[in-house]
């Protein structure tokens, strides 16, 4: 019986060593994200301490813009001891004057183990801002691009990118801001185009130590040789205003053809004039909406003229753009009284 009793001891004891061994090998790492050194413009070393706790352990450093970091270092091994040892990366290719969110992330056949986010700032000036303006001075061959550049404290090189599509193909001259905290608005003439040609565009600019750095896509449509006649329609409602005040409102729309996008042939304004014979009697300017419509109302607090009801003509006439030429409506009349 004492012998039965001994083997089941020694069997509990080796079960239960057995089973301190795997608790110890299923251990996943400890981590804890360090400093940084060794920070330059685009540069910096990030630190931390990696404890393996008795398994083979890897490795690495995420940073990035935010907390959801986007970058990592290569992974390597941290061996499988059971105390914390010191680890670091080289964090390379930043921006300048910008600042970065990093971790250390250790992990192993029992888990992972995520570091806190920590934060440094790369030294000297931030890239410039930039934003693409519109175009001014559109012709049938030419027009001028605009931009706003913030050189944030260093001298700038900027050019335009332009062409028929977004793939752009040719640029400007390159020009130079001076140093400053300013916003500086910039713009460059481009020569040659051709007409009735949808052109895109935008700003591109970068310090000596940066990457260059456009802005959006912008568009612009050179004029056409020969402007086309727009189709207008337009209608005053009611017939007939029986009351003081007497409110007409004038409605209708102008559209060039298909070629011209609406956000180019929608621009302008109607004049509505109210005529009495020969006589004006009542103008209202309406602006075209970006669908090509407009809308617009003329208010009368007393009958024009010595009779009553009086019958006025109503002339609508579309002023015209780079892109369409003038156009009048159909006449109307309208009564009041």
């Amino acid at each position: 019986m004492k012998r039965r009793l001994a083997m089941l001891t020694a069997v509990t004891t080796m079960s239960a060593l057995a089973a301190g061994a795997v608790a110890v090998a299923a251990s996943s790492p400890t981590v804890a994200t360090g400093t940084r050194s060794n920070v330059t413009d685009t540069s910096a070393v990030l630190h931390g301490s990696v404890n393996p706790n008795g398994s083979a352990t890897t490795y690495f450093f995420q940073w990035g813009l935010t907390n959801a970091y986007g970058v990592q270092s290569v992974a390597r091994s941290a061996a499988h001891g059971t105390k914390p040892v010191s680890v670091s990366a080289v964090a390379a290719v930043l921006i300048p004057g910008t600042v970065y969110h990093y971790r250390v992330v250790a992990t192993n056949a029992a888990g992972t183990a995520v570091g806190a986010d920590r934060t440094f700032k790369t030294a000297g000036n931030p890239p410039p801002g930039v934003t693409t303006g519109p175009a001014t001075e559109v012709g049938k061959n030419s027009a001028i691009v605009t931009a706003v550049i913030s050189p944030n404290n260093q001298a700038t090189t900027y050019y335009f990118q332009y062409g028929t599509s977004t793939a752009y193909l040719q640029q400007t001259i390159a020009a130079t801001v001076p140093a400053g905290t300013a916003p500086v608005t910039v713009a460059a003439s481009l020569q040659g185009l051709e007409a009735r040609t949808i052109f895109h565009y935008r700003i591109v600019a970068l310090h000596s130590n940066t990457a260059p750095q456009p802005d959006g896509d912008a568009t612009f449509m050179t004029l056409p040789r020969h402007r086309p006649v727009p189709n207008i329609h337009a209608r005053t409602r009611p017939s007939r205003a029986r009351h003081r005040p007497f409110v007409f409102t004038t409605s209708g729309s102008v559209k060039g053809p298909n070629w011209i996008p609406t956000v180019y042939d929608c621009r302008g304004n109607v004049t509505v004039r109210f005529l009495l014979g020969r006589r004006s009697v009542g103008a209202t300017l309406v602006p075209l909406q970006p669908n090509c419509t407009f809308s617009g109302q003329a208010v009368f607090a007393r009958v024009p003229g010595h009779h009553r009801p009086a019958t006025l003509t109503v002339r609508v006439r579309f002023a015209g753009n780079g892109y369409l030429t003038p156009r009048r409506a159909a006449t109307e009349t309208v009564t009041l009284g």
